[in-house]
């Protein structure tokens, strides 16, 4: 019988000597999962949504398949299954109908996010409810903060972020997801001065 090096092609010189190879960590299916090094399960997902407004929308995203921008009704739906298959919450992105260079709509209580938020804790109260807050979906030149000139001004940006988190906050998310990861946006956005 050829050894496992052999029977590879691979050429060795000695034998490590040992009597029995130690496998003992791969014995069993209990024992493999004790030691695997990545596990993955639902329950540690949460799913990503990109909300707007309207009924029955489901539109594609060109550049992620399989990825969808929905109106609430259809939210509620995913959303719903998705706790049915194990994951215990959403993460929710806006689409506003409108953008204006402060990006109001953001802190907007009727806009699809604060929207979606009710909709979502009404039909599926013990999902977890997470909101992306930040302004460059909503600015209609695309930067996550108000621009004076070439420049975003950070005191007044700072406002319009804190807005929109007490909107989300109010319509019932869990948690509210500050893109804007300066510190002080933070503090600011946690109810510091």
């Amino acid at each position: 019988p050829l050894t496992e090096p052999a029977a590879a092609g691979i050429e060795h010189s000695a034998s490590l000597g040992l009597r029995h190879r130690p496998r003992r960590l791969r014995r069993s299916a209990a024992i493999r999962a004790l030691v695997r090094e990545t596990r993955l399960s639902p329950d540690m997902f949460i799913y990503p949504l990109f909300v707007c407004s309207g009924e029955g929308q489901r539109r594609e995203v060109p550049s992620m398949p399989g990825v969808f921008q929905l109106s609430i009704d259809e939210a509620v739906r995913e959303a719903a299954a998705a706790k049915a298959d194990g994951v215990p919450g959403v993460l929710l992105f806006g689409l506003p109908d409108a953008k204006d260079s402060s990006g109001s709509a953001a802190f907007d209580a009727e806009a699809p996010v604060q929207s979606a938020v009710r909709a979502i804790k009404r039909e599926v109260p013990d999902l977890l409810v997470i909101t992306d807050v930040c302004l460059c979906e909503y600015t209609s030149h695309g930067h996550c903060g108000v621009l004076v000139g070439e420049e975003i001004v950070n005191d007044v940006t700072v406002e319009q972020l804190a807005r929109a988190a007490l909107s989300h906050a109010e319509a019932g998310a869990d948690f509210v997801a500050q893109a804007r990861q300066a510190l002080h946006r933070l503090h600011v956005g946690r109810g510091g001065g």
